[in-house]
Formats: structure tokens, C-alpha cells, sequence
């Protein structure tokens, strides 16, 4: 890498950190727009951030620092934590800068660079959020138009409500015409978006309380039912501490320390990955169907594995 490469990945790296210091929340997109590089290139700035700093994502794709973290719990000296909050141009003249420059970078960089704070991110499909399908998509949604989406076999006329984000990889939220629900479509599988001229009446806030309903991408309008575990002694304090759903509830504590807690979902894979990986500390009540379909696949996985051994 040649120094002024070197020069203008810290400065960006600097900056970026400078920004969420200060909570001015900027997206990929204006950063990019800032610096005068492509969204990738940002996408892997962030990357290389995210080692050594605890960075989120808004509902909005706009980035922040966790909660409750600053850069004065970082470990950085005073040296480097001044050129952080100043311009790294007004610093050419003073003594040991490259050096001082240099182990800014270093730790920027590392991975292991000690920081008392551990974020686990979901690894996140990329979105090319500056091409024009998207770009596209997102007026559309603004302006609450209907538009026809072109996939590899067949069109869907539908109401375009948000691009939302499931296990890391991104869906088109939207109403399809066709049937009247509103369902999830794999941005990786449009092709192309068509105008229509018409507009749909539902406003965003609504569309945010819809929203607020779907836990995955398996999401079926009109649909919902109560699924309740009990959920054992060794695991409780867990699902005290937080809401795995937005509709968990926990509905009774029982003498051992076990809870009994329901989620209201409107598929079963909305709460199957959460059932299978808290096993053997949780346990389907009901409904029957879905209790029985957690043995069934259990018992096959056990079978699968004494036949291979």
C-alpha cells in the first residue's frame, strides 16, 4: 500500500469514527458520497472498524456507536485520541506524526487490539444501495406508488412497503395485488421495477406497526397463532432479560424457576431457530402439531447420526 493510500483509508477511518463520536448517524451511501469513493469501498472501511469498535445499524441503514459506548473507553493515548477530534492535515509539521499515525492504524486494523466491549454482528448480505433498481425502489416506496416487479419467470403487481433485512439477507416488504397479502420477495430475485401511476393510501406508520408483526421472512398475512414453551430453571434468566420476540410474553413463573412463555407468530420458522437452539432447556406445549413436528425432526436428526456411526 503506498503512503498516500495509506493516507486517505486512515483519514476515512478517522473520520468515520469521528462522526459516530459525535452521533451525526450518516449511511454507506453519504459516506461514499463524502469521500468521493464507491459504496464497497465504505462497506470494507466499516469491516475494518468493526474489529476493534462496537458499530450498529439503525432500522434506517444509518450507523452508530452502541448504546452507551464512547471513544474515551477505547484505548487509545492521548496522542492519537487528538488527532482523532482534529483534521489530520493541521498536523503535518509536528514531530513522530507518521509514527504516531501509524499505530492508529495498526490497531485500527488488528484484531487483536484489546477492546473491553464485544458486539457479535450478523453477517449481513451487501446491497448495492447505489444502483438504480435500488435507487429506484427506494423513490417508489417514498412516494407510495405501485409498481410491477419482473422476476425470471413471472410479474407481481404490488405495494412496495419497505426493503427489509432477515437473517442477513434483504426482501422487498410489500402487498401482492394478486392475492391481497402482504408477503416477503427475495431482492436477489428481481430483475426489474416498472411505474404504475398508481398509489397506494397506507400510510408509513402503519406499515412501521405492520412491520412490527413480522419476525421473519416466512412472514404470512393474516395468519397468526400462539406457540407457548416452558422454558427451564437453567435458562429463565435469559428470557427475563430479553424479548427474543417482539410478542413474547412471559405468562406465568412456576416454584422450580421455569417460565411458561408464549410467542404470537404467524409461521413456525418465526420461532424455530429460537426452540432449537436453546434444546435441551425448552419445551414445545403447544400447539400439538407443533410440538409433534419438533420430535419427528429430532428423532430423525438422532437416527441420522447413530446410522452414520
Amino acid at each position: 500500500m503506498g503512503k498516500k493510500d495509506y493516507d486517505k483509508i486512515l483519514f476515512r477511518l478517522l473520520s468515520i469514527l469521528t462522526k459516530l463520536s459525535n452521533s451525526e448517524l450518516p449511511t454507506t451511501k453519504e459516506l461514499a458520497s463524502e469521500f468521493g469513493v464507491g459504496i464497497r469501498t465504505i462497506q470494507n472501511d466499516i469491516k475494518r472498524l468493526e474489529y476493534s469498535f462496537p458499530i450498529e445499524r439503525t432500522a434506517d441503514k444509518k450507523l452508530k456507536f452502541v448504546d452507551g459506548y464512547s471513544l474515551k473507553r477505547t484505548t487509545l493515548n492521548s496522542d492519537e485520541m487528538m488527532i482523532l477530534n482534529l483534521a489530520l492535515s493541521q498536523f503535518d509539521d509536528v514531530a513522530d506524526i507518521d509514527r504516531i499515525k501509524s499505530r492508529i492504524f495498526k490497531k485500527l486494523l488488528n484484531s487483536n487490539f484489546t477492546n473491553p466491549y464485544f458486539i457479535k454482528q450478523d453477517d449481513i448480505e451487501d446491497i448495492e444501495i447505489e444502483s438504480p433498481l435500488i435507487e429506484f425502489l427506494e423513490k417508489k416506496i417514498q412516494d407510495r406508488e405501485i409498481v410491477r416487479l419482473k422476476f425470471q419467470n413471472n410479474e407481481k403487481e404490488v405495494e412496495p412497503y419497505k426493503i427489509a433485512n432477515f437473517d442477513g439477507f434483504w426482501y422487498l416488504f410489500a402487498k401482492d395485488l394478486e392475492d391481497g397479502k402482504i408477503k416477503t420477495f427475495d431482492m436477489e430475485k428481481i430483475k426489474d421495477i416498472y411505474p404504475s401511476g398508481k398509489y397506494y393510501k397506507i400510510t408509513h406508520k402503519q406499515i412501521h406497526m405492520l412491520l412490527n408483526r413480522v419476525h421473519s421472512s416466512f412472514f404470512q398475512d393474516g395468519v397468526s397463532f400462539v406457540i407457548r414453551v416452558k422454558v427451564y430453571s437453567e435458562i429463565a434468566q435469559y428470557f427475563k432479560r430479553k424479548d427474543f420476540l417482539e410478542s413474547q410474553k412471559i405468562e406465568e413463573e412456576l416454584e422450580d424457576g421455569s417460565l411458561i412463555v408464549s410467542f404470537e407468530v404467524s409461521h413456525d420458522e418465526d420461532v424455530d431457530n429460537i426452540i432449537k437452539s436453546w434444546l435441551p432447556h425448552i419445551e414445545v406445549i403447544e400447539p400439538k402439531r407443533y410440538r409433534e413436528k419438533i420430535y419427528k425432526e429430532l428423532h430423525k436428526y438422532i437416527q441420522k447420526i447413530y446410522d452414520e456411526n
